[in-house]
Order: structure tokens, then sequence, then C-alpha cells
């Protein structure tokens, strides 16, 4: 069988990123061809121009759309899952994601509320996820975000965050 469309076949049905690790295994090829064969794959979907690509790293791929496309497909795809939540969620998502690995309490301290009812939403959502435990009395859990939120929200990695730094007059001040 034909491993481009093994690669491919398999993104169109999966409901998320794939990890590479599951070609390697199934296919029973290296790192190095399986990106080859993303870039291949890729070459031959815009030769023909196709509305979507492989987005790959070194870890997981995944089909998206091309960037001129979504406005395009609006009444067609189903509602974002970051459509329609609440501001406290907002809030709690966006500190989620620049403090992580965080517990609920530093959370709470800098929204200045009770945050559980936000994060329970957004842990239902597929959004944040707990990581672990804080090594101190209590063991409070750690929340961080998820694969789920890198895709909805178009980043590889949580290293692509914006920095909120311009919003300080001094470096000192973010922290």
């Amino acid at each position: 069988m034909n491993n481009k469309k093994i690669i491919s076949a398999t993104l169109l049905v999966s409901d998320g990123p794939v990890e590479n690790e599951y070609f390697y295994e199934l296919l029973e090829i290296q790192q190095k061809d399986l990106i080859n064969l993303f870039e291949e794959i890729n070459n031959d979907l815009e030769n023909l121009e196709f509305g979507f690509y492989i987005r790959f790293d070194l870890i997981k791929s995944d089909l998206v759309t091309v960037n001129d496309i979504p406005k395009f497909l609006d009444s067609v795809k189903p509602p974002s899952i970051l459509k329609g939540l609440s501001t406290p969620a907002l809030e709690t998502l966006a500190i989620i994601a620049y403090e992580q690995p965080v517990t609920k309490l530093k959370v709470s301290e800098i929204r200045g509320v009770e945050s559980e009812s936000s994060i329970k939403t957004l842990e239902s959502r597929g959004l944040v996820q707990k990581s672990g435990e804080l090594d101190v009395p209590g063991n409070p859990i750690l929340y961080t975000t998820t694969d789920i939120f890198l895709e909805k929200t178009g980043f590889q990695s949580i290293d692509e965050l914006p920095s909120i730094g311009e919003y300080f007059s001094s470096p000192a001040e973010e922290e």
C-alpha cells in the first residue's frame, strides 16, 4: 500500500492531531522518511490546489485548511469550542496558558475571584487538563492547556503565545 495514501487517509479521518510515533510504527519508517512524506503530500496538495495541507512538527501532524479558506466554511463547520465561552472562562484560559503549570488557587488569586467553575468548563471542552500535583502540603492539582487548545488557537506551541510584556513599562512589572 502507498504510504502517502495511508498517511493522508489517517489524518483525514482522525479527530485532531496524530502522534508521529503512530506512523513510525504503522509504516515501519524513520522520522526523516515521515517528514519527507509529509512534504511530498503537501507538494501534491498544493499542486492540485486543494484547500488543506498537513501541518506537522517532530511530534505530531494534522490536516488543516490553507489560510484563505476558513471564511468560506462558516456555514458548514461546527461551532468552535472557544465560541460561547464566558468572559471569566476566557480570563481563566488566558491565565492557565501563560502561567502553566498553575494551580486553581493561583488562577483565583490572579483573577481575584474563585475560578473552579471556569476551570471545570475549560476541562469539559478539552482546553485544559490536570497535569500533576504540586509537591507541597495538600498536593494541589496543576493545570495546563491541551493540544486542542493549541489546535483551536492556531499555535504550534505555547512558546508562540504573544508576549504580554509590551503592556508593562518594565520587564520586572510583567512578573
